[in-house]
């Protein structure tokens, strides 16, 4: 895990005790730890997190999970996988978790496979490597921009009702 920002002080904060704590050198503080160094930790104390992880829709304060979800480090942080595709100069773009039928590749590699399978044998790996570059090939521009118009909208409806 990577260190996050305390948000009294503005300073980076470890995520782990420092290598010369008397009790729990190099461990990870805990979620109350960290919140206590936020000075978000409320007297009555806090559940790990809600029953079955259903917090109150209406509530950003009621158990450990969602009060670290919330902090602004927390939300702004990007992943190591985000950072390298980054800095190798690409666009990362994660969709939302929804069902993988909303995603357009999954349709594209689905046509793809139609044409695979209707296209008789490959004698040979290599015959079957070709064949593979072939029916990807074979899926029209338009059938795939069309997926991935459609998709679009599919996504911003999700994206809304969330």
């Amino acid at each position: 895990m990577r260190e996050g920002i305390n948000p009294l002080t503005g300073e980076t904060q470890s995520l782990y005790f420092p290598d010369d704590h008397p009790t729990m050198p190099g461990w990870f503080k805990g979620m109350e730890q960290i919140i206590r160094e936020h000075g978000l930790w409320p007297e009555t104390g806090l559940l790990a997190e809600c029953p079955g992880s259903k917090c109150p829709s209406d509530s950003n304060n009621c158990c450990c999970r969602t009060i670290l979800f919330n902090q602004p480090d927390f939300v702004s942080l990007k992943s190591e996988l985000q950072e390298l595709i980054e800095k190798r100069g690409h666009l990362c773009d994660f969709y939302p978790k929804y069902h993988c039928e909303l995603n357009f590749i999954e349709q594209y590699w689905g046509a793809a496979k139609l044409h695979f399978c209707t296209a008789g044998r490959a004698a040979t790996i290599d015959d079957m490597k070709k064949k593979v570059l072939v029916c990807l090939d074979n899926i029209p521009i338009e059938q795939i921009r069309w997926c991935a118009q459609i998709f679009l909208v599919l996504i911003t409806a999700f994206l809304l009702c969330v």
